[in-house]
């Protein structure tokens, strides 16, 4: 993508439309949920981090079992 070609105007324009929409709903989050939007941002990743790290452990077991069996 060049410098100043319509695809890379078309590409920063819409990033902008889509940073003023994100920080817009981020707006609206805080001053909809007041003081308790901290600690609900802090249980939804601490609910996400949970979930991954249960997935990628479950991940390493799955490799580590299937490394052992192509050992034997």
């Amino acid at each position: 993508m060049k410098f100043g070609s319509a695809e890379w105007w078309k590409d920063r324009t819409l990033l902008v439309v889509v940073s003023l929409i994100l920080a817009s709903l981020a707006w609206a989050f805080g001053h909809a949920a007041g003081e308790w939007s901290s600690l609900i941002l802090g249980v939804v990743v601490f609910v996400a981090l949970f979930l991954e790290n249960r997935r990628l452990r479950r991940e390493v077991r799955r490799l580590s079992d299937g490394g052992r069996r192509a050992e034997r």
